[in-house]
């Protein structure tokens, strides 16, 4: 998912948007169809509410390895759901990659 400036990150996690309005968006719903015509997209749902957005202020927990992407209206939170495996990569200008992952790492 392209965020500003050349970065990207890309997750294996949970995803999550929370926007200052009250929306909530999860990743673990994607797909679901909520009785809904066609399944609900999460990716894109969550694309569109922070693509083009500056982000204001990254929150990282070390121990947890959770990530959290504050921008105008909301925030997205990528929260590692495993110590072991990587769960997120963010890539920017440089070739910079930038791994991910929980358990105080």
């Amino acid at each position: 998912m392209p965020l500003s400036d050349g970065y990207a990150v890309s997750a294996e996690t949970l995803c999550r948007y929370v926007g200052r309005d009250g929306a909530f968006i999860s990743s673990q719903d994607h797909g679901q169809q909520f009785g809904l015509a066609k399944p609900f997209d999460a990716a894109e749902k969550i694309s569109t509410a922070i693509i083009g957005k500056e982000i204001k202020e990254v929150i990282f927990s070390e121990v947890t390895g959770d990530l959290t992407l504050v921008v105008e209206g909301g925030q997205l939170e990528i929260i590692c759901n495993s110590a072991g495996y990587e769960c997120y990569q963010i890539n920017g200008p440089g070739n910079l990659i930038i791994v991910g992952r929980g358990g105080n790492q």
